[in-house]
C-alpha cells in the first residue's frame, strides 16, 4: 500500500481548517484578536515535529524470546517435522521522545525524500521509539562487531528518517500558518463588510433587523413552560417557586459556551480577575434575560458573584474564582453554600484554572469536592469538564443541594 505524502496530508489539511474557520459563530471571528485566532487553529490542526527527549538517555536492552520458525522456512530435509520452536535474541534500541499526539499519523505519513530500502520497521510508545534489531535466530548469529555495525546503522536510519520528517512538518506549517491568517483576514473582511451592509439595508428598509439565536437561547425563551415552576399555595401563605431543573441545565450551557469562548483566545482574557471574567459571563447572561443577571448581589450571607433573579423567583447563584488548590476551592464551596437559603436548590461554581497541567486539576477535581465536609453523594460527571454533586446545608443539613463545578483553561505561555 502506498503511503501518503505529508504534503498530501497538509492539502487535505487546508480544506479542513477553512470549512473550522467557515462554521465559527460570526462575532467570535469578529471580535478576537487575528493573532490569536492564528494560533489557535494552527495549533488544533497542525503536525508537531518528533523531538527527541534531551534529559533522557538512548539506550540499548539484551533480549532473548522464543519464537516459531514455520515449516516452509526450514531446511527441505526438516519440512516434515512441521513448525519449530526457537530461541531468539536482539538488542532493543530506545529512543526518548517528547510526547506527541499525533506521533501515528506523523510515522503513518512519508516524506518528500525516503530511502528506497524502505522506512526502519519501530515500535511507537508514549513517549518513545523502539528499534529492534535480530542478532541471533535461526540460520544465523552474529559476532560483536556485526551487531555494533548492525545497531550504529539502524539508529543512524532512524534519525534520519525522523529528520526526514521533521523537515517537511516545518516546512508544511510554515505554509500552513501562513494560509490560515490569510484566510482568517478574509473572513473578517467579507462579515465586517457584511455587517455595514445589513447595517445600510436596515436602516434603508426601517425595519429592526432579527438577532441570531443559538437553539439553547431559543429554547429558553420560547419554551411556554415558566422558568421557575409554581407550587399551588396552602390557603393564606404567599405562593412559592421552585427551579426547573431543565432550565438549570439550559443556563449552565449559556455560561458554558462562553467559557469556550474564554479558553478559545485565552490571551485576550490573561490579564482579567475573577471580577473580570465575571462581567463578561454576565453580559451573556444580560442578553438572554434582560438586565436580570447582576454581580456582587446580597444573598444570605454575602455578596454573590453572578445573581440570576427571575420574577418572584431567586432562580440562580454562581461563584467565580481562579484555581488556588484544594484549600481555597473547599473554602469557595463553603463561601457558595453559604449564600445559599434552604429555598435553593442549585448553585454553579465556576473556575478559572490559569496554570499548566489544566488536565490535572481536572483529574483531582473529583476527589476535591467529595472530600469537602458538605459532601452528600450523588457524583456525577457531566462532560470532561462538568461536574455535579450533592451537598447539605449548614443551616438545614436535611436540606439537599444540587452544586454544578465547571472549569475553563486560561494558561497562556509565556
Amino acid at each position: 500500500m502506498t503511503l501518503a505524502f505529508i504534503s498530501d496530508y497538509y492539502r487535505a489539511l487546508q480544506k479542513q481548517v477553512q470549512e473550522q474557520i467557515l462554521g465559527e459563530k460570526d462575532e467570535v471571528i469578529l471580535h478576537s484578536n487575528t493573532d490569536e485566532l492564528v494560533e489557535y487553529y494552527f495549533a488544533y490542526n497542525s503536525l508537531s515535529p518528533i523531538e527527541f527527549d534531551p534529559n533522557r538517555d538512548q539506550t540499548l536492552e539484551h533480549k532473548k524470546e522464543m519464537r516459531v520458525v514455520p515449516a516452509r522456512r526450514r531446511e527441505e530435509s526438516y519440512r516434515y517435522e512441521g513448525d519449530l520452536n526457537f530461541e531468539y535474541e536482539s538488542i532493543v534500541v530506545t529512543f526518548p521522545i517528547l510526547p506527541n499526539k499525533k506521533i501515528q499519523d506523523i510515522l503513518a505519513l512519508q516524506s518528500s525524500t525516503y530511502s528506497l530500502s524502505g522506512d526502519p520497521s519501530v515500535r511507537v510508545g508514549h513517549d518513545a521509539l523502539y528499534l529492534n534489531i535480530d542478532i541471533k535466530g535461526y540460520g544465523f548469529k552474529y559476532d560483536n562487531d556485526k551487531v555494533a555495525s548492525e545497531v550504529n546503522r539502524g539508529v543512524d536510519e532512524v534519525k534520519t528518517w525522523i529528520q526526514r520528517k521533521n523537515n517537511d512538518i516545518v516546512k508544511e506549517n510554515a505554509q500552513l500558518e501562513q494560509n490560515i491568517r490569510s484566510f482568517v483576514e478574509q473572513r473578517k473582511a467579507k462579515l465586517t463588510e457584511d455587517t455595514q451592509r445589513i447595517a445600510s439595508l436596515v436602516q434603508k428598509i426601517n425595519i429592526p433587523l432579527k438577532q441570531k439565536e443559538n437553539e439553547v437561547v431559543k429554547r429558553i425563551r420560547l419554551d411556554p413552560r415558566p422558568i421557575v415552576k409554581k407550587i399551588k399555595p396552602n390557603p393564606k401563605l404567599p405562593e412559592e417557586y421552585v427551579l426547573d431543573r431543565s432550565k438549570v441545565l439550559d443556563i449552565i450551557s449559556v455560561i458554558d459556551n462562553q467559557g469556550r469562548q474564554f479558553e478559545k483566545t485565552p490571551k485576550t482574557y490573561k490579564d482579567f480577575e475573577e471580577e473580570g471574567l465575571r462581567d463578561v459571563i454576565l453580559v451573556s447572561l444580560n442578553s438572554l434575560f434582560e438586565g436580570k443577571a447582576t454581580g456582587e448581589t446580597f444573598s444570605n450571607k454575602g455578596k454573590t458573584d453572578i445573581y440570576l433573579n427571575i420574577d418572584k423567583g431567586n432562580v440562580l447563584i454562581c461563584e467565580c474564582k481562579i484555581w488556588g488548590g484544594q484549600a481555597l476551592y473547599h473554602e469557595t464551596i463553603d463561601q457558595l453554600l453559604g449564600y445559599l437559603t434552604w429555598r435553593h436548590n442549585f448553585g454553579i461554581m465556576l473556575t478559572f484554572v490559569k496554570q499548566k497541567n489544566f488536565s490535572k486539576v481536572l483529574s483531582d477535581a473529583p476527589g476535591i469536592i467529595q472530600q469537602h465536609a458538605s459532601y452528600r453523594s450523588r457524583f456525577q460527571q457531566a462532560t470532561i469538564n462538568h461536574f455535579l454533586s450533592h451537598h447539605k446545608l449548614g443551616q438545614d443539613e436535611t436540606k439537599d443541594v444540587e452544586i454544578h463545578h465547571l472549569f475553563y483553561n486560561l494558561y497562556t505561555s509565556p
